[in-house]
């Protein structure tokens, strides 16, 4: 459908034009009638739909414009940027509407700076529950005229903790008003809230099939957990982005990610949720602005970036709850542009491939590892590029003497050029992952070894995670694992003895739960094996990543805030 079938009026539609939209997404077709009805809206629709002109466009349309520039409609987001993104959206499509004033609120910036914004008067606020709260207890924020509330990625405000902010917001508005949710998930806890507040809404459902993936390649690499940052850097010499974003699930596994690539000269930065808001605000208009072009970053911290011309998206975790999976993938190959969605899983995740693809409807292409000859005639190739590029620009007089100097020195130019190469090309390029098939360990026993790891019961370690980290890292099953004893600060578990040593150095480049592993291994124990059983203490949680199969994806557990 286009934009001009739908009633919207002809400053609006002038708008939409100018941002170069013509057709409708499904969900702007289906919820833009029923809010210019005044109805109450539940959608539920996955990121990069366009539900800010599915909800933004007839909510311009019902401010009737007055001198008393007292707030008509309120929108709450669960993030600062997410925030920022909505109320620069309104204002675009609010650029012919006049009188429509667009206020954002949020925490991280000075509560001053806000007030004199409001003084000013303001037809539409956006912002995050926690500053609106503050401006409703500091009555700066009255809400006498509100006619519309929009609640914006209802599921992600409630995985942060806001249902308790939300709530006292709700009790200070009209209850003559239209209410309109935005939701991914409707886990029991949203439908309380639409129960509680909302008068016969329509529902409107998109199915994440019915997101445009057709222009996004997927493509999956299968590697173990210990090789996966520097298959990731050998990725991003292949691909060569312009730009691109990298998910993990772990604040902590956020900030290693960003130090590597830092350190090897990638123009990259973390954000995540314990980060200051003025840092998040720094990174993001650095990554906006093009000056960094690797945003490493976790799914809550993510939450409103819009950036339409994405190249890669890398899955460095696939995501713990499946919704986002969606989510990640369709930050890339937006505005009829095509991108790429790369996910890199372990040999255990692999009936994951057919989850996912039933998800999408797309298919998802498994590729092999890149040879160790691939990737340095890439690197070559490059790296003979950018010399004959430099080899035509003039020197500094003071790089000219450090040269001379070596010769003296008795270096040749050749060694000189040979060491400088070697310096900048980096060690990485002459490592070559081994496939995981060739590290599957068929096991006979013969006993076990103790294998001793600095983490413990203080660090939230359970049997599942130790089980779960070896099998992942070493190729082993889980049942030939032997006794785990878990102590404050350190586990010791047993292993079988033909391969410790091989096990020893893959455990050592993963993690458990986010902390970097310290292993050694103990002399062999003296007693036979005995066939691994699952239950008590001792057992092994399969119900992982997506959660059990058999009973749909299991919730994830965000404790980020804004």
């Amino acid at each position: 459908m286009n934009f001009n079938e739908l009633n919207l009026s002809p400053e609006l539609l002038r708008a939409v034009e100018d941002m170069g939209y013509t057709q409708t997404t499904s969900i702007q077709e289906k919820t833009i009638p029923v809010m210019l009805q005044g109805l109450d809206l539940i959608g539920q629709s996955q990121t990069g739909t366009g539900k800010t002109a599915a909800f933004g466009l007839p909510l311009i349309q019902s401010i009737v414009p007055s001198d008393k520039k007292r707030p008509q409609a309120l929108i709450m987001c669960p993030t600062r940027e997410l925030s920022i993104q909505v109320a620069e959206e309104l204002r675009k499509f609010a650029k012919y509407t006049e009188g429509v004033r667009t206020v954002t609120i949020y925490g991280g910036q000075p509560i001053s700076v806000q007030i004199r914004e409001l003084k000013s008067g303001a037809d539409i606020i956006v912002g995050t529950p926690g500053r609106i709260k503050d401006h409703i207890d500091r009555h700066t924020l009255k809400f006498e005229d509100l006619k519309v509330l929009v609640l914006d990625e209802a599921d992600e405000m409630l995985n942060m903790g806001f249902r308790e902010e939300i709530e006292d917001i709700l009790s200070y508005l009209p209850q003559e008003r239209q209410t309109v949710m935005f939701s991914a998930t409707m886990p029991q806890p949203i439908l309380n809230l639409t129960e509680a507040y909302m008068k016969d809404p329509e529902f409107i459902k998109i199915k994440s099939s019915e997101m445009t993936v057709s222009t996004i390649e997927q493509i999956l690499y299968e590697t173990n957990q210990g090789t996966k940052q520097d298959l990731l850097l050998q990725l991003l010499e292949i691909y060569r982005p312009e730009l691109s974003m990298v998910f993990c699930n772990t604040k902590k596994m956020v900030d290693d990610i960003a130090s590597l690539l830092l350190s090897k000269g990638y123009g990259a930065a973390a954000i995540h949720g314990d980060m200051k808001q003025e840092m998040r605000s720094i990174v993001m208009a650095k990554f906006k602005d093009r000056k960094i072009n690797i945003l490493v970053c976790t799914d809550v911290a993510a939450r409103g970036i819009d950036v339409d011309d994405m190249d890669i998206v890398f899955n460095f975790d696939l995501p713990q709850e499946i919704e986002y999976y969606v989510h990640r993938i369709g930050r890339t190959g937006r505005a009829g542009k095509t991108g790429i969605a790369i996910s890199l899983i372990t040999p255990r995740q692999k009936y994951l491939v057919n989850v996912l693809e039933r998800l999408t409807r797309a298919k998802i292409t498994k590729k092999p590892l890149p040879t160790l000859a691939e990737v340095q005639e890439i690197k070559f190739h490059q790296m003979k590029t950018e010399m004959r590029k430099l080899l035509a620009k003039e020197v500094p007089a003071e790089i000219k003497r450090i040269v001379e100097e070596l010769v003296d020195e008795g270096f040749s130019l050749e060694d000189i050029s040979r060491a400088l190469l070697f310096k900048t090309i980096g060690g990485d390029v002459f490592k070559e992952i081994k496939s995981p098939a060739s590290l599957q360990k068929v096991v006979t026993h013969k006993g076990y070894s103790n294998l001793t790891l600095d983490v413990g019961n203080a660090h939230g370690i359970a049997a599942a995670h130790i089980v779960s980290c070896i099998a992942e890292a070493s190729g082993i099953s889980g049942r030939d694992i032997g006794k785990i004893r878990i102590g404050e600060r350190t586990t010791t578990v047993e292993i079988p003895v033909q391969h410790d040593k091989a096990i020893l150095e893959e455990v050592n480049k993963a993690t458990i739960k986010g902390y970097t592993i310290k292993a050694v291994l103990s002399p062999v124990v003296d007693r036979p094996y005995e066939k691994r059983t699952y239950g008590g203490s001792g057992s092994y949680d399969r119900n992982r990543d997506f959660g059990n199969r058999s009973k749909g994806p299991r919730r994830s557990n965000y404790t980020e805030k804004n």
